[in-house]
């Protein structure tokens, strides 16, 4: 049977958590759902980093839920030997998690600005919870309550973190926007910031995807004048109905820009603009849209530089015009939103051009941006990147031309 491990503290030298209140509360909750009987709780308060580990070794739970204090960067808020804080970090955690992993599969951190430590767990544990910053004593326990009464009903981690998110909502209480859930790297990997709006998000993309091509301007930040782009973009493909789409993260592109990934749709990748209760969607980055089609740029050329919406790597491709020119510049892969074809573009070192796409390509990870290209010579495969227009696929592409 799988149990739940609340381990909380409250050091003397930092201000007093009403944390027995919302351990009870959880116990509540187990007590009155129906099935109970599927989950066990244990519960250690006003713990060291040893009764941690001792408590792992003892009952090897599927779930560890922390309650107290959190110093961001600096650590989790443990107790020491007098009651005194002992700060704890995200890495050494992660180390502890690392030996019960075959059973631990779930750490909640509901402590203020844990999202640094939620970040290193996630790389040994399949599902986490942080706060990105400080939480109300109150806000903090109401979201458990919730987050264990969906646990307790039956339904899985992110769909839990959802209710409780939306509990605080449901209660007029703040910091529904605190709360972060990540899987684990070795999973896909994605980071869910509630958002309020995530219900109506579903409906406005529902709605859009089952909407006939060129219907669609109206859902867009575009609106009516995209209708002629859409005809000529969707012409000759076939319009199917989906069941259902469901959103699966979301990440913060601007204060009301966000990058969307969803299920049950292509794209699954939506980029979708948030003003007060109008959601809208960012066609043009969600489609990946060119200034010319790809396809009709690489098989005709282009004499004028082109917007190019890409997935951009480092490369170490030198051939033909640039085979002996490594010293002057830099390989850089592309491809296309539909995973078209490659491109081995270049760019000339030591430019401002050079300077920006090297500051987001430089951790080695793929990376969705835009930026003009150049054919200078007869391989269109093979072409200049000229500007870097954006560190995402929203750019208009009308200012560029």
């Amino acid at each position: 049977m799988p149990s739940i491990l609340m381990v909380s503290a409250s050091p003397n030298d930092e201000n007093r958590l009403r944390l027995g209140a919302e351990f009870r509360d959880i116990r509540h909750a187990h007590q009155r759902a129906r099935k109970r009987e599927e989950w066990t709780i244990e519960s250690n308060e006003a713990v060291t980093v040893d009764d941690l580990r001792r408590a792992l070794l003892d009952h090897r739970p599927a779930i560890v839920h922390f309650s107290g204090h959190g110093g961001g960067t600096t650590g989790l808020c443990f107790e020491d030997r007098d009651g005194n804080t002992h700060l704890t970090d995200g890495e050494s955690l992660a180390q502890l998690f690392h030996h019960f992993k075959d059973s631990l599969k779930c750490v909640v951190l509901n402590a203020c600005y844990s999202e640094v430590q939620a970040q290193a767990i996630s790389k040994e544990i399949d599902y986490v919870v942080g706060m990105t910053d400080a939480v109300e004593d109150e806000s903090a326990a109401k979201f458990a309550v919730a987050f264990y009464d969906a646990i307790f009903a039956g339904t899985d981690f992110q769909a839990a973190f959802s209710l409780g998110c939306t509990a605080l909502d449901l209660n007029g209480m703040p910091d529904s926007d605190v709360p972060i859930f990540m899987t684990g790297s070795h999973l896909a990997p994605r980071v869910l910031a509630y958002c309020a709006h995530v219900p109506e998000i579903e409906r406005v993309l529902d709605a859009y995807f089952n909407t006939p091509f060129n219907d669609r301007a109206s859902f867009t930040t575009t609106g009516p004048d995209l209708a002629p782009l859409l005809e000529s973009f969707y012409r000759g493909k076939m319009h199917r109905t989906i069941k259902k789409v469901r959103v699966l993260s979301m990440k913060a592109v601007s204060h009301n820009q966000w990058c969307v990934e969803v299920s049950g749709a292509n794209p699954h990748l939506m980029y979708i603009r948030i003003v007060d209760r109008s959601i809208l969607v960012e066609w043009e980055a969600s489609v990946g849209l060119w200034s010319i089609p790809q396809k009709t740029y690489l098989a005709l050329g282009s004499h004028a530089p082109i917007v190019a919406r890409v997935k951009a790597e480092l490369s170490n491709y030198y051939n033909y015009e640039f085979a002996d020119k490594k010293a002057r510049y830099q390989s850089i892969q592309l491809q296309g939103a539909e995973y078209g074809p490659l491109l081995h573009a270049y760019v000339e070192r030591h430019t401002q051009t050079y300077d920006e796409l090297i500051k987001h390509l430089e951790n080695g990870n793929e990376q969705d941006i835009t930026v003009e290209l150049q054919q200078v010579t007869d391989r269109t495969e093979m072409p200049l990147i000229t500007r870097f227009l954006s560190p995402t696929w929203i750019y208009p592409i009308a200012s560029a031309m």
